[in-house]
């Protein structure tokens, strides 16, 4: 057997669930056959100090995501899984759609990073309707949650596009996605997707109960990130039009599931957060502060962070006004 120190692994035991619990087996590599044993929820990512928690299965991969895929058993003993990563998880040999819950069964074999490979096993579902894999399609799952929804965009893009050199102004923006893409998986939440001038992400309840917290946190440092790219030449090269970023955060219910046929090609998310999100964030000015904040997101944050209240404020396309605050700030973080 060779020492803990040469484990790529290391996994933190999940708390004792009700359900007849799972496993995940590794294949190949010195450890082969090692079991990974999981009741309601296993997630697999890359070992940081910071996501070290119960029911974390971790490696020593730089190819990993820090939050790479989540897998959930509900009470009949099924299972899904949902891509999470930047480099993509494959379930035997296919690779999942990012964000989508997908069903896995026993037998199957997750790979994930470079050729970690990990085989699901266990008691078949008790339900052995579930078991049929002679559908002829699958079926479409819409998945209701709660999610903080997190919109971030470039000021005055209008004018940059009819002043701008077009190569320059799109490279810059390409490369000053690319970094804030980066800083959102880092900090827990998933892109959705880019919409021009846009970023569009989301921190949602199934992964953590503390979502509009993260997601504040996570508004907070991409701010100072936007404006730490601003002066690096390196990445915004627009002559004459320095990037200024404005941002929103929404809270609410969503429903979530894949857009297109038998083949996902997206995540559709359709509720009143995203909406709300696109919207408040045209009202960040100057005077207003560069993070706008629904009532709901302040509601589950206000404890961990300092807000400003700018009052009631109507939004175009829903029909009440909205107590809107603006982020400025975490509590014991200067």
């Amino acid at each position: 057997m060779n020492p803990d120190t040469d484990k790529i692994t290391r996994f933190i035991p999940p708390v004792v669930g009700e359900i007849t619990p799972k496993s995940l087996v590794m294949e190949g590599g010195h450890e082969d056959g090692e079991c990974f044993t999981f009741y309601e929820r296993i997630e697999l990512g890359r070992l940081k100090s910071s996501n070290q928690r119960p029911g974390h299965l971790l490696l020593q991969d730089g190819t990993v995501s820090s939050r790479h895929c989540v897998i959930t058993q509900d009470p009949t003993g099924r299972c899904f899984i949902r891509d999470v990563s930047r480099n993509g998880t494959r379930v035997d040999g296919r690779r999942l759609s990012p964000n989508l819950r997908t069903e896995i069964k026993i037998g199957q074999v997750i790979s994930i990073g470079r050729g970690h490979r990990f085989r699901l096993d266990g008691e078949h579902p008790a339900d052995k309707t579930a078991m049929l894999d002679d559908e002829p399609s699958t079926h479409a799952l819409s998945t209701v949650t709660m999610v903080t929804v997190l919109v971030g965009d470039i000021s005055n893009y209008t004018t940059m596009v009819q002043d701008a050199e077009a190569h320059h102004l799109q490279q810059s923006v390409s490369r000053v996605f690319q970094r804030l893409e980066k800083a959102v998986l880092d900090l827990g939440g998933t892109v959705k997707e880019f919409q021009g001038d846009a970023i569009f992400a989301f921190w949602e309840e199934d992964y953590s109960e503390h979502h509009a917290i993260e997601a504040c946190r996570a508004a907070l440092e991409l701010d100072k990130l936007a404006q730490t790219l601003a002066t690096e030449e390196s990445v915004w090269n627009v002559a004459g039009l320095p990037l200024e970023m404005d941002w929103a955060l929404a809270t609410g219910p969503v429903a979530m599931r894949g857009h297109g046929g038998e083949q996902a090609v997206g995540l559709a998310m359709v509720g009143e957060p995203v909406v709300l999100a696109f919207r408040i964030e045209k009202l960040a000015s100057a005077g207003t502060g560069h993070i706008i904040v629904c009532p709901r997101t302040h509601q589950m944050a206000e404890p961990s962070f300092t807000f400003r209240k700018l009052g009631p404020r109507q939004v175009k396309g829903l029909d009440r006004d909205f107590e809107l605050f603006s982020l400025t700030g975490e509590i014991g973080n200067g």
